[in-house]
């Protein structure tokens, strides 16, 4: 079913198959049966996780579909970006497909319904076992990046699990000059201080981009700790390109993701791990195809694993058949919880 779907839905350009995907989704009967088992079960940032496997943020981009995501596996999904007012986006084409690279490359630029009409998704939910998080963005053309997430975090922080700010997309002009030291902190702090009347503080997590100098993201571990933030998910598209690559990808502008991604990003994911050693919860993405490069993630400090392609790519069967792989790598190396083996490949 998994493979007639994929074949149907590629003779679609990316962006019209993925608008059909979510069609499918929140009309279609969910058919699968959602793969569980106790070694992936773990509880992290005071949330209980059935797996390990989440769905990257843009994927369900207006929160229509993550209760359909959860039925066919994921052990978490992560909704958005949102932005506060309705965007359209960059212009299209705006996502590009190589199937023998197995990678994506996206210039979308947040295009969304709003904070508003994502609300009004989130207020449906009826199913709790699994966790939610919002990733939240600021309008293009807003004359305060900090303002559009403070506004955001406020608006979307009792109805999510868990809060991801995402200063890393390549596709809206400087929003990844926030991950600079100074510019960061005056983020992370305004949006401290404006939940700081909350009186249950969800976790917040930074979401940040593969193509840092190594000394800036010494510079972030230190601001997360500095202000108790949870964590960090490593990491968002690339902007650069190896040589390898067809002259296709390398041309193209925008965040390329996929199999292509998978190296860039463990690369630093090992750096962060190993400077923080597990003071700090590490979410591993970019690139996963497997189970054998989820586990990768993991052994390299991953407490958590998210993708977005290769579900794209592969189709919903993946999860379940990820979830199963890691269950038997796990077994292997002798461990009775996936949470044991975090950060044990260093």
């Amino acid at each position: 079913m998994d493979n007639l779907l994929i074949s149907l839905l590629r003779k679609f350009e990316p962006e019209t198959a993925h608008d059909i995907s979510i069609k499918l989704l929140k009309f279609a009967p969910i058919l699968f049966n959602k793969f569980r088992h106790e070694l992936l079960e773990q509880e992290i940032v005071g949330l209980k996780f059935q797996n390990p496997v989440g769905m990257a943020a843009g994927y369900d981009k207006n929160a229509e579909v993550f209760e359909s995501l959860f039925k066919i596996g994921f052990g978490f999904v992560e909704c958005g970006t949102v932005t506060p007012l309705p965007q359209y986006g960059n212009p299209k084409p705006r996502v590009f497909r190589y199937i023998e690279e197995s990678a994506l490359i996206n210039s979308l630029g947040f295009n969304n319904k709003g904070i508003n009409s994502f609300l009004n998704g989130v207020q449906k939910r009826t199913d709790f076992d699994s966790p939610l998080g919002i990733n939240i963005g600021p309008n293009k053309d807003t004359k305060n990046f900090i303002d559009d997430y403070t506004i955001l975090i406020n608006k979307a922080h009792d109805f999510a699990d868990y809060i991801t700010v995402n200063i890393s997309s390549p596709n809206t002009e400087n929003l990844r000059k926030l991950q600079d030291k100074t510019a960061l902190e005056e983020l992370i702090s305004n949006l401290v201080a404006s939940l700081k009347d909350k009186k249950v503080q969800k976790p917040i997590f930074i979401k940040i981009n593969p193509d840092e100098e190594s000394n800036n993201y010494s510079d972030i571990i230190n601001l997360i700790s500095k202000y108790s933030i949870a964590g960090l998910i490593i990491s968002n598209t690339t902007i650069q390109r190896e040589q390898n690559l067809s002259p296709q990808i390398r041309k193209q502008d925008g965040g390329l993701s996929g199999k292509p991604l998978l190296k860039k990003s463990n690369e630093i994911l090992e750096l962060v791990f190993r400077e923080t050693q597990g003071s700090i919860i590490l979410i591993g993405v970019g690139g996963i195809s497997s189970g054998g490069e989820a586990y990768q993630k993991i052994k390299l400090g991953a407490s958590l694993i998210q993708l977005y392609s290769a579900f794209t790519f592969q189709g919903p069967n993946l999860i379940n058949k990820i979830n199963k792989e890691l269950v038997q790598l796990a077994k292997k190396d002798g461990f009775n919880s996936i949470s044991e083996a975090v950060g044990s490949g260093l």
